[in-house]
């Protein structure tokens, strides 16, 4: 009985050092609301009409609204971005932008089939109007 309890501490510690890690741990080194990594872009493309809403982390949070819809010609306007909650990102920019971006691995396809693993659901966006749909988010 002694040598079973002395032979199933190393297999519990196994398989604690083979389980992955909580999605918190991996997120640590997200420098931008727990969202992204300095140096990366995460870009929610909408269609019909054609927009974008595009978050960038260098030494901090901010955001282009572009604008494909209202122009001859495509429209990126700088701003700020502030975040209410964060895992979902529920998010306000000044242009001003309004939605929720959600983790979503594997579970928003795009106009192209790509599988994204962002979703955003926007409430507000400059010129456009109610209803607002879903679409995805993907980082560069």
């Amino acid at each position: 009985m002694m040598l079973a309890h002395h032979l199933s501490r190393p297999l519990c510690l196994a398989l604690a050092l083979a389980m992955p890690l909580p999605a918190a741990a991996l997120a640590a080194d997200l420098s931008c609301n727990g969202l992204l990594e300095t140096g990366q872009t995460l870009i929610c493309s909408g269609f019909e009409p054609n927009w974008a809403l595009e978050l960038s982390c260098d030494g901090g949070m901010s955001a282009n609204f572009i604008d494909a819809f209202s122009g001859d010609s495509i429209q990126t306007t700088p701003g700020s971005v502030s975040f209410a909650s964060e895992n979902p990102w529920q998010l306000e920019t000044s242009h001003p932008v309004r939605g929720t971006i959600a983790y979503t691995p594997g579970g928003c396809t795009d106009e192209s089939d790509a599988v994204r693993d962002f979703t955003f659901t926007p409430t507000a966006a400059p010129g456009l109007s109610e209803p607002f749909y879903p679409f995805c988010c993907r980082i560069k």
